[in-house]
């Protein structure tokens, strides 16, 4: 175990250190029926999409005094190949591929599942997709990133095939609080 791990807050230089476990998918091919389901991320979807990544992130952002517009800029969800899941026109999950040109790699991210709908394997299916979609494309190696305080994400995705390859820190800035 690292020393301040999973996160340690540095207030006098307004900077939040996270640790987070780099794992990469080595399980089985796999396919999906949710294709018909999910759609591409359109501008108009972004202000429930904050709301739901604010819901679900609110603990973590609290302890390291982030905010969600900081992790979710506009910019890079135009820029990712982000899905979105609605059912009955509220917004289920989402899940975004990053296509990392410095590692030669494709990344699942923000892998997210609205409050109400958690614990009812939403999670499982949208990850199926990814990687299905992933690797009929033929877009591989396939990695994730997640938080080290984040125990039952990180159990889900070993559970699904993914396994821990290294540990990494990231410095993020935080909003200095009154």
């Amino acid at each position: 175990m690292k020393a301040n791990y999973p996160y340690r807050i540095d207030e006098a230089n307004s900077i939040a250190y996270t640790w987070f476990i780099r794992m990469e998918y080595r399980g089985e091919a796999v396919t999906s029926d949710l294709w018909p389901k999910l759609i591409l991320f359109e501008y108009k979807y972004y202000d429930i999409y904050q709301k739901v990544g604010n819901d679900i992130f609110a603990d973590l952002f609290s302890k390291i005094h982030s905010n969600i517009r900081q992790f979710f800029p506009l910019e890079e969800l135009q820029e990712r190949e982000t899905y979105l899941w609605f059912e009955n026109d509220e917004l289920v999950g989402s899940i975004r591929i990053n296509h990392n040109k410095e590692e030669n790699c494709y990344e699942i991210e923000r892998v997210m599942v609205a409050t109400q709908f958690q614990g009812k394997g939403y999670g499982w299916k949208l990850l199926n997709f990814i990687v299905a979609k992933l690797q009929q494309t033929h877009r591989t190696p396939i990695f994730l990133t997640v938080a080290a305080c984040n125990d039952k994400a990180v159990k889900m995705y070993e559970k699904f095939g993914f396994v821990p390859v290294r540990e990494e820190m990231e410095e993020w800035k935080i909003e200095k609080r009154n």
